[in-house]
């Protein structure tokens, strides 16, 4: 048994593709019968010629006889004539088969020899089933087909030996020898089920095979086509997002900057000698843009959260100062009802923690808020207590109790999910967008903590949350501010281009005791900046002619060139996304106030800014 051949060999012309299974099926079945069997065919015959030789030899024949010559001549030109045919024939003569055919007349060219041979020997007839057996590889029934065809030839043969020469014609012994040829020749064509079945399994492998091939391509086909359209739909939703980031950029843009001239008035006209019935209709419009901005920037804060743009700005503060001026605002929201609202912070607290307190008050007014609008009356607790305390570490719970509707236990899972209220009828009584509590959830897992509630429809809910904070040391002693080295007044500079804007800032910058330029846009500002000193400058960003952004490099440049002291920029602005701020202080501007802004917003500004030291360009 020779060296096993290598698997890449084997894997290089092995395949299941139907066309080309096709294809060398072709080429196969032409090497097979147009040039392995005409060879086979012509050894044997040769090997006939070789028997006739030495049976001459044995018998003491005259050698070499006529005879004996003609039938070589025979064996030899007969061969090759049917090799010639069968190149030049194979795969053109339509249904008919040349090889069957040969493999018939061969019986015939047998007979010749046999005609030959037997003169010394009748079991040389055996010879002829040579034909059942090489057919065997074909199956039983073509094996078991030739067996008949050699008996009937033989028989044949025999009935015209019988005419031809009555006395050579030994019909019992002819008759045994068929007998036996018929009985050997079945036994052939027997074991062609072997070979017939081991065919047929690999024929069954195969068309498994193939089958299992297509499907795999039609599978391997769908998953490109799922790919393709995953691919697609990730771009669709990409375009998605950018065309969501840039909806809500201008959306926030244009609400953000009539709510200015809507909460700036009312702000104003509620400074002003009013009647109780005007004051009563200008708060009432004065809290309806607030709310109304309170779910823009509800809206703003869940899409930067689900897009994982929302980070949080860690700095030092007074948990119970936060607490406390939570509280305060939170009381002017339930003046209307008959509610009780307290708040307790434990003793045991940190005198000072660091974290985000922008956020962490929003997570407060959330849940306060929420409270409120679902209690009609009772109270509203809010309670902070130490879980646990480390080192430099501080484990916090915050509790907001009520005695309203409560939540139904259907809903307590998806409470915190966006858009979800526990009455989403058309004739609830609480309204709301149903961001606020979700908000809460996104946070406190932005600040690594956890939420939750307990209710009880009817008697109230309870509303938590646990997060970890770190201490901070203790607040350093106030030192008195330096005197401003360039003289700062209260002259201030206003760049604005919407004149609602203009009015409302410039009016309580009046108020405030501030001398106030205005300007229409950024080549404006750039120009009046240039020939005035000003002890603050309040910048919009997106202006005509120039914007905010560039006209602030300009002031920089020019204050550089001229070894000029640092004006403070305060960006004013109505955008308020992701890395608006972070654009603004990148362009050379100091802070960063989203409109709408108060009255009270605007003077701690002027106060932060206008009592600084000035900061000199030094060449």
């Amino acid at each position: 048994m020779g060296p096993a051949e290598p698997a890449s060999e084997l894997d290089s012309t092995f395949t299941l593709d139907a066309a080309l299974l096709q294809q060398r099926r072709a080429a196969n079945a032409r090497r097979v019968h147009a040039y392995q069997l005409p060879l086979i065919r012509s050894i044997g015959f040769v090997v006939l010629c070789v028997i006739a030789v030495l049976n001459d030899l044995r018998i003491d024949a005259a050698f070499p006889s006529a005879a004996l010559l003609l039938l070589i001549a025979l064996n030899l030109a007969y061969p090759v004539f049917s090799w010639a045919v069968l190149w030049k024939g194979h795969g053109r003569t339509g249904r008919l088969d040349l090889s069957l055919l040969f493999l018939h007349l061969d019986v015939l060219m047998w007979l010749v020899n046999l005609h030959h041979l037997e003169q010394s020997q009748l079991f040389f007839a055996y010879l002829l089933l040579v034909r059942v057996a090489d057919q065997v590889g074909f199956g039983f029934r073509r094996a078991f087909y030739f067996n008949h065809v050699v008996i009937v030839a033989y028989l044949g043969y025999a009935a015209w030996v019988a005419v031809a020469d009555p006395a050579a014609v030994h019909w019992p012994e002819r008759l045994s020898i068929a007998a036996g040829m018929y009985m050997i020749g079945g036994y052939l064509a027997l074991t062609g089920f072997v070979i017939q079945r081991l065919r047929n399994r690999a024929r069954s492998a195969v068309r498994a095979a193939r089958q299992l091939v297509d499907t795999l391509e039609q599978k391997t086909s769908d998953l490109e086509a799922q790919a393709h359209e995953l691919e697609r739909s990730r771009q669709l939703a990409e375009q998605a997002n950018v065309a969501k980031s840039q909806f809500l950029a201008m959306i926030s843009h244009e609400l953000r900057t009539p709510l200015n001239g809507i909460l700036g008035t009312t702000e104003l006209l509620l400074d002003t000698p009013l009647t109780d019935k005007q004051r009563q209709y200008t708060e009432t419009a004065h809290r309806s843009g607030s709310a109304l901005l309170a779910l823009v920037d509800d809206v703003l804060d869940l899409s930067r959260i689900e897009a994982g743009k929302l980070s949080l700005r860690m700095a030092a503060f007074d948990l119970r100062a936060l607490v406390a001026e939570t509280m305060e605002l939170m009381a002017a929201t339930a003046l209307d009802k008959p509610l009780e609202l307290s708040w307790g912070v434990a003793r045991d607290l940190p005198e000072r923690l660091e974290g985000d307190p922008v956020r962490l008050r929003q997570l407060l007014v959330n849940l306060l808020h929420n409270a409120i609008k679902f209690t009609e009356r009772g109270s509203v607790a809010l309670s902070v207590t130490l879980l646990d305390e480390q080192r430099d570490t501080a484990h916090l719970r915050f509790e907001v109790s009520d005695t309203g509707i409560g939540v139904p236990g259907a809903q307590i899972d998806s409470v915190f999910d966006a858009f979800m209220q526990g009455d989403t009828s058309s004739t609830r009584r609480h309204g709301g967008s149903g961001l606020g509590l979700a908000i809460v959830r996104e946070l406190t897992q932005l600040m690594s903590g956890e939420v939750g509630v307990n209710s009880t429809p009817g008697k109230g809910s309870m509303f938590w949350f646990n997060v970890s904070l770190k201490k901070a040391p203790p607040e350093p002693e106030p030192e008195p501010p330096a005197p401003s080295s360039h003289g700062v007044n209260g002259h201030v500079l206003l760049a604005e281009d919407d004149l609602v804007n203009q009015l409302v800032v410039h009016e309580m910058l009046s108020k405030l005791g501030c001398h106030v330029d205005v300007v229409n846009d950024g080549f404006a500002a750039q120009e009046a900046a240039s020939q005035q000193a000003y002890g603050l400058i309040f910048m919009d960003c997106h202006m005509p002619v120039m914007d905010g952004y560039t006209a602030t490099r300009h002031i920089r440049a020019h204050e550089l060139e001229r070894g000029l002291t640092r004006t403070p920029i305060v960006a004013l602005t109505a955008a308020a996304l992701t890395g608006d701020r972070d654009r603004c202080i990148e362009s050379g501007m100091d802070d960063y106030m989203t409109k709408p802004v108060s009255m009270a917003q605007l003077q701690a500004a002027v106060q932060r800014w206008m009592s600084r030291p000035g900061t000199k360009y030094v060449q």
